[in-house]
């Protein structure tokens, strides 16, 4: 199976894919952990940017927690769910150690309690945060556009 990076703006993705670069021996891969698509990770620093989603399946370091679901959901309303201010807030009260070395116990994440709309609510919040989701990567693109329209006028103005 792939390596992968557990990220805070992405999820878990192909290692190979990010720009880091980690050396791992044969002999620790053995020890890492499985991810289906679907997953849930606490991530290393879940209390600074929520818990993770993986949309590919892989292998990961056993520095992670992986949540599977023992019930239907929606994964796409526990994906933003999970990147609540108000759940990282609660999450983040649940961390033990300081600064850089916080981390988040599975018993101590289990002791959180999680809105569990029923399947049908859940599937039609997850609609809408989608579709204000690609409403938003579209207006940025089009920023995007209109900044590299407005350089190039730049640069011809003072040639």
């Amino acid at each position: 199976l792939p390596l992968l990076a557990i990220t805070q703006d992405n999820g878990a993705v192909l290692r190979v894919d990010t720009e880091k670069e980690i050396i791992t021996s044969e002999a620790s891969i053995k020890s890492y952990k499985i991810i289906e698509k679907g997953d849930f990770i606490i991530s290393l620093r879940s209390f600074q940017g929520g818990i993770e989603y993986s949309r590919v399946m892989g292998i990961c370091s056993p520095a992670y927690t992986i949540l599977k679901s023992q019930v239907e959901i929606c994964d796409d309303f526990y994906r933003h769910y999970f990147k609540m201010a108000d759940f990282i807030s609660r999450l983040s009260a649940t961390t033990v150690g300081i600064r850089e070395g916080k981390q988040i116990s599975y018993s101590a994440f289990g002791t959180l309690k999680l809105v569990c709309p029923c399947l049908d609510e859940q599937q039609k919040i997850a609609d809408c945060l989608s579709a204000i989701d690609t409403k938003i990567e579209s207006v940025a693109k089009q920023i995007g556009q209109v900044e590299s329209f407005k350089k190039g006028l730049l640069q011809k103005m003072f040639v």
